[in-house]
């Protein structure tokens, strides 16, 4: 049967393996932020913590997820 709906497709799909690496990426990314938000003169303290519990929190779900996916795999 042929579809009419169009499928978004990835050009370069990232392979099973590569997600439990993103997966650190962001939660590296997110301890850098939590890190910067320690300190007394910067004037953006909130946001950077508030950025770096979101990245270090999608980070660590995502490299669970990933870490999952190749155990199944």
């Amino acid at each position: 049967m042929i579809s009419l709906v169009a499928r978004p497709v990835a050009i370069n799909p990232l392979s099973t393996g590569g997600y439990p690496v993103l997966g650190l990426v962001l939660l590296a990314i997110g301890g850098w932020l939590l890190w910067r938000s320690r300190r007394e003169a910067n004037p953006s303290r909130r946001e950077e913590r508030l950025g770096g519990i979101a990245f270090a929190a999608l980070g660590f779900v995502i490299a669970i997820g990933g870490l999952i996916a190749v155990s199944v795999d």
